[in-house]
């Protein structure tokens, strides 16, 4: 059985409707709706009895509810046992994290992170071949899709990725700049990640460009193969604006962006783990916005990074301090 459809059903049972439980706990109605729906098939039995009022228990739901409440004292009893034990600097933290996103920004922060935190052994899974289990979940995932959060699971917001056609001037010199992202996609050749398919409703209007893309020329499941490809002069592709950074030759085809948006989520068993927290702190400095701009959640033009980016010391300082209070307390 699946302890997080017997959590939704608690809410759901002292809340006496799907609305008013998803307020509480922080999903999406559907979502509640499915883990009863889930919880009633696994159990072959009736829980509530639904009516435009509300949801009441059936005598099934009744005795379930009962249990569901013993479960509940029991898991408060375990975690007020073991709070405040894993105060540990040291120890295994897994980060769930896209391929490109890892091995072009967070991978190269690892060995400042290492040096301070050496007891700490970090393993990120990039989603090819995970070392543990299928049905394994990490501690901390960096993800565009706030659904990988289960029930009482900390999630907030970490990024915002805007997407941008890009070309290398080897390519533009050989066949031109296209006068629009859309012309780009009808008559030039483009290369497209097949995993550019998050948030879909975020790309709007643009919508129909990116949809020409399917007249692809590579397509590929690997960021690294992508980037390369780009900056070789394979072709026209959409990229996150954080690698004109990283890649200052690359030009924009058009001054308009896809806002998409990072989450990162804290497996609830682990949050309150020393090892975790530095983990997270760590990585909330990797995607700061004072220092990184691309990072924004409004569009930031590469023209303007170096700008940008120079002013970021005072900012950063200031974030430092605030950052170093912090750690104070909580050590």
């Amino acid at each position: 059985m699946d302890w997080d459809d017997v959590r939704v059903f608690a809410v759901v049972a002292d809340a006496g409707g799907i609305n008013k439980a998803a307020q509480i706990l922080k999903i999406t109605p559907g979502a509640v709706s499915r883990r009863i729906d889930d919880l009633e098939a696994r159990l072959d039995v009736k829980l509530f009895n639904r009516s435009a009022t509300g949801m009441t228990l059936t005598p099934a739901g009744e005795d379930v509810r009962d249990k569901a409440l013993s479960m509940q004292r029991f898991a408060t009893a375990i975690e007020g046992s073991v709070r405040g034990r894993d105060r540990k600097e040291e120890g295994p933290v897994s980060i769930a994290a896209p391929d490109g996103l890892t091995s072009y920004w967070i991978a190269p922060g690892t060995a400042e992170f290492l040096n301070l935190h050496p007891k700490i052994q970090l393993t990120l899974d990039c989603g090819f071949w995970s070392k543990e289990s299928a049905d394994s979940i990490a501690d901390i995932t960096i993800s565009a899709e706030k659904t990988v959060a289960r029930v009482e699971d900390i999630i907030s917001p970490l990024a915002v990725l805007h997407y941008v056609f890009v070309a290398s001037p080897k390519y533009l010199d050989i066949y031109g700049t296209p006068k629009s992202a859309a012309s780009a996609a009808g008559d030039h050749r483009t290369l497209k990640h097949v995993a550019q398919t998050f948030q879909r409703e975020n790309w709007s209007k643009r919508a129909s460009a990116v949809e020409a893309l399917s007249s692809f020329s590579l397509e590929t499941n690997s960021s690294g193969t992508l980037v390369t490809a780009v900056v070789s002069g394979s072709g026209i592709a959409t990229l996150p604006s954080y690698f004109c950074r990283l890649y200052p030759e690359l030009v924009l085809i058009e001054d308009i962006s896809t806002p998409i948006q990072l989450w990162l989520t804290v497996r609830h068993e682990v949050r309150n783990s020393l090892r975790v927290k530095r983990v997270v702190k760590w990585l909330e400095r990797t995607f700061d916005t004072k220092t990184n701009p691309w990072f924004r959640d409004e569009f930031v033009h590469p023209n303007a990074f170096a700008a940008e980016v120079a002013a970021a010391p005072s900012r950063a300082a200031r974030s430092a301090e605030t950052d170093d209070d912090d750690d104070r307390r909580q050590g």
